[in-house]
């Protein structure tokens, strides 16, 4: 695991680390003092059902632990159906993730820059697990530049071993490829990571507990708060990720839900619903979007619609334009 990960750093509590190790390390003096560059970590978005079928089979050898040699005898036809298929259909007729990804980062680096002007430069870019720029290629490329630190962001707020787990985990494999840790007096250096045979150095933290940052709620406060007069309950929908920390994964969705109408109005009726993501099998769910939105609807007045708000999605998914509001119209016979 990467040294520190079970800690969340602030941006700003990371810059103002010292790195005082590197002045006695004598087989790397000339420490990178290039700035930091904070790499948003996404699995990406098949545009095609070929890009469907690898993306699948990856994210399942993954999850299940495949080793690599048999990987490709996981059946992936059989991963294909009718929801994975309309997701991709109404894929291709909107922007795609990179692009929508790549405007967002320019936006968080101009503000990192005008808000902490006093440290180095702050850069940031996007790195895919399934897509391009891909984690392995553009990690070793970030590595190699010559920044002091890089700070690694998975870009799903709420933490599961499913989502940002995953994406920490192939992070720091691609880091063990071309670098070695930093060592002083024969001991490791936590967070520190050398690139062999060059002068290149860099600390690396990630930021993966973020969900209780005031950006979340506000983000969501900024969307509901001019609707506010047309809706009488809240209704929050999540993807249900199942394994290992689940649990504390719908804890911090709840959390982030209450901060949301502690801001809004505590006297507003809110449901919280979990759901069947797109690429998830259609399994029962308890608390499912069915189940909560009737039982938030007994609470609306007559004359108010229920807003329903993906509460872990910051830009536009396969969840956002196409599962979620299906199942939505299902439930209701509305097209939402």
């Amino acid at each position: 695991m990467i040294h520190g990960y079970r800690s969340t750093l602030s941006v700003g509590r990371l810059l103002k680390r010292t790195t005082d190790h590197a002045r006695r390390r004598g087989f790397c003096n000339d420490v990178a003092e290039k700035g930091t560059h904070v790499v948003f970590l996404h699995f990406g978005l098949p545009r095609t059902e070929f890009y469907a079928k690898g993306y699948l089979r990856q994210a399942a050898a993954i999850y299940y632990q495949v080793p690599k040699n048999i990987e490709r005898f996981i059946p992936t036809s059989l991963m294909l159906n009718g929801k994975i298929r309309n997701c991709i259909e109404k894929y291709g007729d909107s922007e795609s993730i990179e692009d929508t990804l790549s405007r967002l980062t320019e936006r968080i680096q101009g503000a990192l820059n005008t808000v902490m002007p006093e440290y180095e430069f702050i850069s940031c870019s996007n790195a895919f697990l399934f897509e391009e720029p891909s984690l392995e290629q553009h990690l070793a490329d970030v590595g190699r530049g010559g920044c002091s630190r890089i700070v690694l962001m998975p870009f799903y707020p709420h933490y599961s071993c499913a989502q940002s787990g995953v994406l920490l985990n192939e992070a720091e494999r691609v880091l063990q490829t071309f670098t070695v840790p930093a060592t002083v007096d024969g001991k490791e250096v936590p967070n520190e990571r050398i690139v062999p045979n060059s002068s290149e150095s860099f600390r690396v933290s990630a930021l993966h507990r973020w969900s209780s940052h005031p950006v979340v709620s506000e983000y969501w406060l900024n969307v509901l708060q001019p609707l506010r007069g047309d809706f009488g309950g809240v209704l929050f929908c999540a993807p249900s990720l199942r394994g290992y920390n689940s649990e504390e994964y719908r804890r911090l969705v709840w959390s982030t839900c209450e901060r949301v109408m502690s801001g809004l109005s505590d006297s507003l009726p809110w449901r919280l619903a979990f759901f069947n993501a797109w690429d998830q099998w259609s399994l029962p769910i308890k608390d499912s979007v069915k189940m909560q939105a009737k039982r938030l609807s007994t609470q609306l007045p007559d004359d108010k619609f229920m807003a329903v708000v993906p509460i872990s999605s910051f830009v536009p998914d396969f969840n956002t334009f196409t599962v979620l509001p299906n199942i939505i119209q299902t439930v209701v016979g509305t097209d939402f």
